[in-house]
């Protein structure tokens, strides 16, 4: 429970695979066994847990939110439908359909970025990439950090659960992890094995 909305806790160990996480059941595009980005206010809460958006942030995108609740739809729609792709993009290499989506998220969020000047040290201006802050920068962020993980090394170590109906995905850079979490899917997984035994 975060500022009292229901979260799921994150596993991915990357805020990307987290996002892909806010819903269960991934088999297509209908209705989730859960859906925990429940509204635009959820979604950016869950920008702020992860530690995407700064509190102030989050604060201030809900109050915009409050004034343009129609805009605010529409971003957690397009939201939504950005973590559907990703998500086919992830697991299934024939979606190409797919992976246009995501490219074209990525090359708006990339329009939207503008070099700001930062305090610095010593001699010149250090400079960084900076979104606007207004209701499409929770998703511009998500695009941009996907445009990485799916261009980066950690790519190669991304890994389904097998756990059923889960479908969650997380990063097993080691090679060693079997579940999204021992506690949830591990744990069910030994105890059917546990009565198989038994039986």
């Amino acid at each position: 429970m975060v500022q009292g909305v229901v979260l799921p806790k994150p596993v991915g160990a990357d805020p990307v695979l987290d996002f892909l996480n806010t819903r269960s059941e991934f088999d297509g595009r209908g209705p989730a066994a859960s859906e925990w980005l429940t509204s635009y206010e959820a979604f950016v809460i869950w920008n702020g847990y992860v530690g995407l958006l700064s509190d102030a942030s989050v604060f201030r995108l809900i109050e915009q939110a409050s004034g343009r609740p129609t805009d605010a739809t529409r971003r957690l729609d397009a939201a939504k439908e950005f973590r559907a792709d990703l998500y086919d993009v992830l697991t299934d290499e024939a979606a190409t359909g797919s992976f246009d989506a995501v490219a074209r998220a990525v090359a708006r969020a990339t329009a939207r970025r503008q070099l700001s000047a930062v305090p610095a040290e010593g001699i010149g201006v250090r400079a960084s990439w900076e979104l606007p802050e207004d209701l499409g920068l929770p998703l511009d962020q998500l695009a941009l950090l996907a445009s990485e993980l799916l261009t980066g090394t950690a790519r190669d170590h991304i890994r389904l659960c097998p756990g059923d109906n889960c479908g969650w995905l997380f990063l097993d850079p080691r090679g060693r992890r079997r579940w999204c979490s021992m506690a949830t899917c591990g744990n069910r997984a030994k105890v059917r094995a546990h009565a198989a035994r038994a039986r």
